[in-house]
């Protein structure tokens, strides 16, 4: 399904948003102003926004450090991620946690945890709870290429793929599982040839195309709505930084 003109102009003004916000948080941390890490999503914004757009308001996502703009789309202000980053007291956690460790189930957001891969059970138990109350409701996460190759991504999977629950999982393959390249932790080419081995469906798109994104992740949730499964989204895209702000990218 393609987007309306009102719908492409909401994904240009969430791009334009999430790329704002991310260069503030960089003039922040540069100012001593931030508790903690900055981890950018700088060139990866197509993927949080298209994924997000395409979505219900009923259903749920799993985002992670590098996915603000779907935390933006769900209607998270940048005030709330500028007061979080900083630990201040009306920021979402009161000044408790740092960097994107918030969530609001009213809003559909689960909070990140640390741990990349730790959201995939999460998101494929609300997928298990939505199908036992026949709810037209996809969860939606969010794993790097490094995460996929975690025990608890392939359990998540897995337990999905067997009873056909309504999770999409999103593949960031920006080519670096922190310092480690892809080659050097899987013997494919591609993320979503995995999917073969869960019998489910894999797509590959082009990370750095918002309106690609968001028309591959519509098919997939309507996919999953109508009982077909969970499907593994690859977004290929580039990392235009290091893993944090205080890494120089060497």
């Amino acid at each position: 399904m393609k987007p309306t003109r009102a719908q492409l102009h909401d994904l240009y003004y969430y791009l334009r948003l999430n790329r704002r916000v991310d260069e503030q948080l960089t003039h922040l941390y540069r100012q001593g102003k931030v508790v903690g890490g900055v981890y950018s999503s700088l060139g990866q914004e197509a993927i949080s926004v298209g994924t997000a757009c395409a979505l219900e308001s009923q259903d749920f996502i799993g985002p992670m450090i590098r996915n603000v703009g779907a935390m933006l789309v769900r209607g998270y202000r940048p005030r709330d991620v500028f007061l979080q980053y900083m630990a201040r007291q009306d920021g979402p956690t009161g000044g408790r946690d740092a960097n994107t460790h918030f969530g609001d189930l009213a809003r559909g957001v689960i909070a990140p945890i640390s741990v990349l891969g730790e959201l995939m059970p999460v998101l494929a138990g609300i997928g298990l709870a939505s199908k036992i109350r026949k709810e037209q409701r996809v969860a939606l996460t969010y794993v790097g290429d490094g995460a996929t190759s975690t025990t608890q991504f392939h359990e998540g999977m897995n337990f999905a793929a067997v009873l056909k629950l309504p999770l999409l999982v999103i593949a960031e393959n920006n080519g670096w599982a922190y310092s480690t390249p892809v080659a050097k932790q899987m013997a494919v080419r591609d993320i979503a040839e995995r999917a073969k081995g869960y019998g489910i469906a894999g797509v590959i798109v082009d990370g750095n195309d918002v309106v690609e994104v968001y028309e591959v992740t519509r098919a997939a949730a309507e996919r999953a709505r109508r009982g077909l499964g969970p499907a593994l989204i690859e977004a290929k895209t580039m990392r235009m930084k290091g893993r944090a702000e205080h890494d120089d990218a060497r």
